[in-house]
Parts: C-alpha cells; sequence; structure tokens
C-alpha cells in the first residue's frame, strides 16, 4: 500500500463503511457485509469496503446498488469488525499523529521490484431482478503499475484527438474493454 492509500485509510477509520444503494452512497458498519468471491485461485472470504469503486462504478455503469469487496485474512476481518466498537479512538489527534508519523517513517509505497513482480486480481458481479447473474474475473499488473499503464494509454488518446467532452470514467470514454488495450490485462467472463 502506498503512503498516500495508508493515509486515506488512517484518515477514515472513525468513518466505518460505505455502499450505494438505490444511487445514493450509504454509511454501513466496518466490514458490513463478508461473503466468498473467487478471484479466479479459489475461494476468498472477502469484506466490504469503502473505495472509490462505488463511484467509479456507479458513473460507469449506472447500477443503483454497488458494494464493493476485498478478500482478507481471518486475522484482519476480526480486527476491522472490533474496529466498529473503536473507530472514534481512531479519529483521535493523538492516534492519528501516531500512525501518520509511523506512516512517514516507512517506504512512500511498494518498490519497483515488488510493482513488476506483483498483480492484481479483479472480480465483479451483477445480478438482476429476476436473479441472473454473470461474473468476470479481470488479471492484471499491480495496482499502481496498472494505473500509470491507463493513465499514460489515456493521455495517448487525448492528444490523438480521442477525448469526449465531460467527465467521464475510463470505460465511459473509451468503453468496457478499454482495460484490455492495457498490457498485462486478461479477463473471463462467466
Amino acid at each position: 500500500m502506498s503512503r498516500g492509500t495508508a493515509t486515506t485509510v488512517v484518515e477514515n477509520l472513525p468513518r466505518g463503511g460505505l455502499i450505494r444503494r438505490a444511487g445514493k452512497l450509504e454509511a454501513v458498519p466496518a466490514a458490513h457485509r463478508t461473503r466468498t468471491i473467487d478471484v479466479g485461485t479459489g475461494p476468498r472470504t472477502a469484506i466490504t469496503i469503502p473505495w472509490g469503486d462505488l463511484a467509479t462504478a456507479f458513473h460507469s455503469t449506472g447500477i443503483p446498488d454497488i458494494e464493493v469487496y476485498l478478500a482478507v485474512s481471518r486475522g484482519e476481518r476480526r480486527a476491522i469488525r472490533a474496529s466498529r466498537w473503536f473507530s472514534w479512538l481512531g479519529g483521535t489527534a493523538v492516534v492519528q499523529g501516531y500512525l501518520m508519523a509511523r506512516m512517514r517513517r516507512g517506504p512512500a509505497g511498494p518498490t519497483e521490484q515488488a510493482r513488476a513482480a506483483g498483480e492484481s486480481l479483479l472480480w465483479g458481479e451483477v445480478e438482476d431482478a429476476a436473479g441472473a447473474k454473470a461474473v468476470s474475473r479481470l488479471r492484471t499488473p499491480e495496482g499502481y503499475t496498472l494505473t500509470a499503464l491507463t493513465a499514460t494509454t489515456v493521455a495517448e488518446r487525448i492528444l490523438a484527438g480521442q477525448a469526449p467532452p465531460g467527465f467521464q470514467t475510463p470505460s465511459r470514454a473509451y468503453g468496457a474493454d478499454f482495460v484490455l488495450a492495457i498490457p498485462g490485462c486478461r479477463r473471463t467472463d462467466d
């Protein structure tokens, strides 16, 4: 995790979780839901988290009900659930100051070697009103590397005159398969 991502996590400790319901962001307890998912490597237990996909997925798809999950260990699940009762403590100036100082002493983020060796495994499931489901899995370069590659690809397209006007997510601007143009990205659909 980069220092910036860790800072965001620490700053939001007292806020708990978020989901999107009926198109609106809704506050929920940390680790609001748990479910088993398979990102392509077998079943993993995952919890809801308040990540930016709650915004980007909504703007990309218009789907009104969205939950974002992260596969975590049993110990991490327990710690996050316990934070429901102690989240107020994480928001105090003393705890915030301690955690921020600790992060400043650590590395700015993953090393170049770790990024080169890493990968991200993503899973998405959509269900319609009749209960029919579709699942996709995406294997990509490590997350920070993927961000740099997609930003560069978008910039190249903009410079080539391929810039739709107004606010756009990459998939709205360039199509649902845009990510597959990024080297190292592979998707499977069930």
